[in-house]
């Protein structure tokens, strides 16, 4: 929790902010905006991240970094994975080479982070781990609030739902009732400092800073 705020404060002290307070107010997001969103944070609340700063090298930040990439990729693309009898009694694995590529596409001047910080076993090209069957997604993100504070910058406030659900990008375009309605009370909140240059479109969104409770 110490470290989560920390990081939120810190991010806040480094972003140029608008030219008035009253610019600060949480904006009216249209159906395309809050979608665009959701979907980036879903991004970090589906494999559980907590807490991550995207400018910092603390070897706690790079491992979050690190892992994030990783855990991505499974979600996202299983066929990366390769399955086998490897060392430590780890049975899958997948290269390192798109770690850093995804850092560039998902965080707002990311750094050049350290591939051998990670919780998974590494020897230098691949990550390997102890497959189980056991993963599942810890929710998705439904904005509550965003705040545009100067130069594509913006503070967004969320919820979280359907943590160990089957739920699909479709869910996304609900609205808060609807999905506390439909997965029950929220399993997380957090708050998230972002950088879109068109907050419509998925693609123009980076991570400056995030954190989840």
């Amino acid at each position: 929790m110490r470290r989560f705020v920390l990081c939120l404060l810190a991010m806040l002290l480094c972003v140029p902010v608008a030219a008035s307070g009253e610019d600060y107010a949480p904006i009216a997001l249209t159906d395309d905006a809050a979608y665009a969103v959701n979907l980036f944070l879903s991004n970090f609340t589906e494999v559980g991240v907590k807490a991550v700063c995207g400018g910092s090298l603390a070897d706690a930040d790079n491992e979050a970094l690190v892992d994030f990439a990783h855990d991505h990729l499974w979600f996202n693309d299983p066929d990366a994975f390769e399955y086998g009898d490897y060392f430590n009694g780890n049975n899958c694995r997948v290269a390192d080479d798109e770690i850093q590529d995804i850092l560039n596409r998902y965080f707002y001047d990311a750094p050049k982070v350290d591939l051998s910080i990670t919780r998974f076993d590494y020897d230098g090209a691949y990550y390997y781990h102890c497959e189980t069957g056991g993963w599942i997604s810890d929710g998705f993100a439904m904005a509550t609030s965003m705040c545009p504070l100067g130069d594509d910058a913006y503070f967004v406030s969320f919820l979280v739902f359907g943590a160990g659900e089957n739920w699909s990008n479709d869910d996304l375009h609900l609205s808060i009732s609807e999905a506390g309605k439909k997965y029950g009370h929220p399993n997380g909140y957090g708050s998230a400092l972002v950088h879109a240059s068109d907050i419509e479109v998925r693609k123009t969104y980076k991570m400056i800073s995030f954190g989840r409770i």
